[in-house]
């Protein structure tokens, strides 16, 4: 039987060079070294485990902000006038945001 060598049956064939604060390095050896693995794999595992969209893209940031600010102006405005009727507009921009948030825990 005809043995390959490690380069024919490797797996991982992409390299990522990157670029890391002296804080951001001094830590992910830390966590390799306590979990008894290379840094290499302490960041496969990360990609792994998590979440698809780990960070929030700047549009769904912007979007809640915006919501949010929203809703401050809708509350000032219903305390000074004291307007009642200005709830279903407050629930309905809460509900905006709720649902802007959702989207960015399920994408």
């Amino acid at each position: 039987m005809t043995r390959r060598s490690g380069s024919e049956v490797r797996v991982r064939t992409v390299v990522l060079p990157t670029r890391w604060s002296p804080a951001e390095y001094d830590l992910l050896q830390e966590i390799a070294q306590h979990s008894d693995v290379t840094a290499a794999e302490v960041l496969r595992r990360l990609v792994r485990q998590s979440h698809p969209q780990l960070v929030a893209s700047r549009q769904l940031v912007h979007d809640v902000r915006r919501i949010g600010k929203n809703i401050n102006q809708i509350a000032r405005h219903a305390n000074t006038a004291r307007a009642v009727e200005l709830l279903d507009e407050l629930q309905s921009a809460y509900a905006d945001l709720l649902a802007a948030t959702r989207r960015m825990l399920a994408s």
